[in-house]
């Protein structure tokens, strides 16, 4: 394509108009100064005619950013502008943070929907997985794998920048943690909530076995429950894996629902372990606390089983057996839906 200008006179000339910065502003990796950048060149060079369009401009530019030289890349290509999460959404306050991520309340920029957003920095991502062939956190695989079951948090998209994966969910209304309504409420003791509560924790939990996955860190601050309806979905499948026959050898869960047989073995069973944590919940929807104190309580089985006149003492003997030291005795996972008090309405 011919010139009328030299790159340098071209710089002279039509960087300042075209540029609201200096190239030192291009240098930034600042994610809101290049946000204002992209937004700011992209239409302006959009309205440049073709004579002062070479490629070798663009080729100097490249130089400055990794960032922006994927757009200015795109221009030249005559691309249209790449949705980006900045673009597409806005984030208030954090929600929660944890040893793999952040996440944030959230709102959809076009039509104010909320969200809630979550941030994975590639450095702490330690399961990989594909989505539509390119390489993604073993996390957003499995919930786009299982977007649209129930009792599963919805994702509804991703992107990814050059440090880190960013996924969008849904954000349920009138609803909180199972943490949070167990500790803001009487105890559920002998309720039929108890038992509506634990009938669909378990329903949750073969059906993610059914469909490939252990969760692997199914506990009360993972589970929302909405008010509206009384229905749960799991979250945060960061510690989530494939179902196996062999045992794991490797444990990314918490200390609340970790199993003896991995503090004394390194090592456990998918479903032995998934029983466990069923236990552990179990306990805490009736207790409001969490049954083991530290991994010597747990090796040792030091179930404190407080006496309350109100629970029927099959529910005890579910727990003891859900949370027995020895992984042998714990029933299956699959029949713990035909427990006869969970169908018992009073």
């Amino acid at each position: 394509m011919n010139t009328w200008f030299s790159d340098e006179q071209w710089l002279d000339d039509f960087a300042p108009w075209l540029m609201p910065t200096s190239l030192q502003f291009i240098q930034n990796n600042n994610n809101t100064q290049f946000q204002a950048f992209g937004d700011y060149a992209y239409p302006t060079i959009e309205r440049l005619t073709p004579t002062y369009m070479d490629n070798s401009i663009f080729d100097f530019y490249k130089l400055y950013s990794d960032r922006s030289s994927i757009i200015l890349n795109n221009f030249s290509n005559g691309n249209k502008i790449k949705r980006t999460f900045n673009r597409e959404y806005q984030i208030f306050y954090c929600l929660g943070k944890g040893g793999f991520g952040q996440v944030y309340d959230g709102q959809r920029r076009t039509d104010n929907s909320p969200v809630v957003v979550k941030f994975l920095p590639k450095d702490r991502i330690l399961n990989w997985g594909t989505f539509e062939g390119e390489r993604v956190p073993y996390e957003i695989e499995i919930l786009w794998r299982l977007r649209g079951v129930s009792g599963v948090i919805k994702i509804l998209e991703h992107f990814e920048e050059v440090d880190r994966f960013i996924f969008i969910m849904e954000k349920i209304p009138n609803s909180c943690t199972l943490f949070d309504l167990v500790m803001e409420t009487s105890p559920l003791a002998n309720t039929e909530l108890l038992r509506h509560l634990f009938r669909e924790i378990i329903r949750i939990n073969i059906t993610l076995q059914m469909y490939g996955v252990w969760h692997r860190d199914c506990k009360p601050e993972n589970i929302i429950y909405c008010k509206n309806d009384r229905s749960l979905r799991v979250i945060d499948f960061g510690s989530a894996a494939p179902v196996q026959s062999e045992d794991f050898h490797e444990f990314q869960g918490t200390l609340e629902i970790m199993v003896p047989e991995w503090i004394l073995q390194r090592r456990y069973n998918g479903e032995k372990a998934c029983v466990w944590a069923l236990g552990v919940c179990l306990y805490f929807l009736i207790y409001q606390q969490y049954p083991f104190r530290s991994k010597t309580d747990i090796i040792k089985g030091r179930l404190n089983l407080p006496y309350l006149s109100s629970i029927d003492k099959d529910i005890y003997h579910t727990m003891k057996q859900c949370m027995n030291v020895n992984e042998n005795r714990r029933p299956k996972l699959n029949n713990l839906q035909f427990l006869s008090w969970l169908k018992t309405i009073y």
